[in-house]
């Protein structure tokens, strides 16, 4: 299985690389912290006979051009995505956003609600937006810290373990490595900063498409806690959890989260 090769593409203010397969559609992956367009094995795999199946790197990941601000903020996201949709002539499109992307893609279809045909919150955060801005701060200051003395190979070794089940395979968890420690540092710092800012809430609403959250059994960045509240502050939404899985719904058992999503743009039709 190979994911397809890497395009370029001028959206508004920005050169985005993105990757695609296939006709229909549009399915369009939104990439959190970890990662980027190379995220999608599988599902570019398993839905580019009916779908094109596009994911994106955000500005300052892949080789996308970075934002002109540290601290970009979730409205600064959610205009390149519309950007970057024009820029493929997409007008409607199915919306899957990771972590972070579920903030982003719930920001969207608060937005531009007439442009999302389904909506997918894969393992989504509340972001940092609900704690007192000292303690935001100082958690980006850790992280730079941290960022600053390892670098993006050592954070890597470092992090992805614990994002992954208990049980993971081993060669689920030598990928996740690969994928993260290949970010570009500035870019992941500003997103990190962006989302210590973000909060989830500021767009949640009674869904208006079909809709689902999906979790993972062992997830500890996007907890069970966290997740159920965003469900209850978006009245129609279904919530699912998949077992045996940490944060990288995209690597562990990904043919769990894929089979939810068949059945989600089944019924969007």
């Amino acid at each position: 299985m190979a994911i397809p090769d890497l395009r370029h593409v001028d959206a508004g203010d920005y050169r985005i690389s993105y990757r695609e397969k296939g006709d229909g559609p549009a399915l369009f992956f939104v990439h959190g912290m970890g990662g980027g367009s190379g995220n999608w094995e599988t599902q570019y795999e398993q839905f580019s006979d009916r779908y094109r199946v596009i994911g994106w790197d955000a500005p300052g990941y892949g080789e996308s051009t970075a934002f002109e601000t540290d601290l970009p903020s979730v409205g600064d996201y959610i205009m390149a995505m519309a950007d970057f949709l024009d820029s493929l002539g997409i007008e409607k499109a199915h919306l899957v956003g990771h972590s972070y992307g579920g903030i982003m893609v719930t920001a969207f279809a608060r937005a531009y609600g007439d442009r999302v045909l389904s909506l997918t919150l894969a393992q989504p955060v509340v972001g940092g937006g609900i704690v007192k801005a000292k303690d935001r701060e100082d958690g980006i200051k850790e992280r730079i810290a941290e960022l600053d003395k390892l670098g993006m190979e050592a954070f890597a070794k470092h992090h992805v373990p614990r994002s992954c089940s208990p049980d993971a395979r081993p060669e689920v968890v030598a990928k996740g490595i690969e994928i993260t420690a290949a970010m570009n540092q500035t870019g992941y710092v500003r997103q990190f900063r962006s989302l210590r800012h973000a909060n989830i809430h500021e767009g949640t609403a009674k869904v208006r498409v079909p809709a689902m959250i999906v979790s993972g059994e062992h997830d500890k960045t996007a907890g069970k806690k966290m997740v159920r509240e965003i469900a209850e502050a978006m009245p129609g939404i279904r919530h699912h959890e998949i077992p045996g899985i940490g944060h990288m719904i995209y690597l562990e058992y990904p043919e769990r989260f894929n089979a939810l999503l068949e059945e989600l743009l089944a019924e969007a039709g």
